[in-house]
């Protein structure tokens, strides 16, 4: 097994590795040059096939309000039938506390 300074090594590439690698790759002059002659090639590639645009040109985003108003009224009645479960197990708690109180005075007296 290695001593010391061979787990210090270690630790020191494990360390290094991580940061060096951010550091490299988020230079600007890195990310313009790799990102741009990929934004090229997507470019082109949709200039090939415009056809899809052509296409979706009609296309409208469907009205989703009914939906949206329908799903938060389902949200209300389930928060209130939370709320209202957790009231009756509050209620059902200070009966058992106050049924517990009498029968400790009961008791005693």
């Amino acid at each position: 097994m290695g001593g010391w300074k061979l787990e210090t090594g270690r630790f020191a590439l494990m360390v290094a590795f991580p940061v060096a690698a951010f550091w490299l790759f988020n230079q600007p002059s890195l990310f313009k040059v790799f990102v741009s002659k990929k934004c090229l090639l997507i470019l082109q590639h949709h200039t090939q096939h415009h056809y899809i645009s052509i296409k979706m040109k009609g296309y409208k985003v469907p009205d989703s309000r009914e939906g949206d108003a329908a799903i938060a009224r389902w949200k209300e009645q389930l928060l209130a039938q939370k709320r209202k479960e957790e009231y009756e197990h509050f209620l059902r708690e200070q009966m058992a506390f106050e049924e517990a109180r009498r029968l400790r005075e009961q008791q005693v007296a």
